[in-house]
């Protein structure tokens, strides 16, 4: 007489598979949360006739190739640049471009960025000129 084991053998390929559809989920679901649209009510606004647009104001700060710095049509130092543009904080959100000439040391615009981030702006950018390849036209 011949006794059946109660032990069944699992087939591996199944549970495989299983956990390849199951990552494959996370993984769409991931990147579909990531690219979901914000929708909001559509409401019509109110109108008025006194209702002004404010941009939001980019103070320009230029270092000059013999490491003056113009900002606001008046010539400054790194040392006196800290002092001039304190006044001109408003919010974090405000915008600091700095324009420096081309052959500038780069160690004089990572110190004048200090000066700038030292003063309360955190959103600070450095102006360039886009390149022109060959094969544009």
């Amino acid at each position: 007489m011949k006794i059946k084991s109660s032990k069944q053998k699992i087939s591996t390929t199944v549970l495989i598979s299983m956990t390849d559809v199951v990552f494959l989920l996370i993984i769409f679901l991931l990147l579909s949360s990531n690219f979901a649209a914000q929708t909001g009510l559509p409401i019509k606004l109110p109108a008025s006739s006194s209702a002004q647009t404010q941009a939001p104001q980019i103070l320009h700060v230029i270092f000059e190739s013999n490491e003056s710095i113009l900002f606001l049509e008046e010539r400054h130092t790194i040392l006196t640049l800290a002092d001039a543009i304190k006044p001109q904080f408003a919010s974090k959100n405000q915008v600091v471009r700095i324009s420096a000439a081309q052959d500038t040391e780069l160690q004089n615009v990572i110190t004048l960025m200090d000066v700038i981030r030292s003063a309360g702006f955190e959103r600070i950018f450095i102006a360039t000129e886009p390149i022109k390849h060959k094969n544009a036209r």
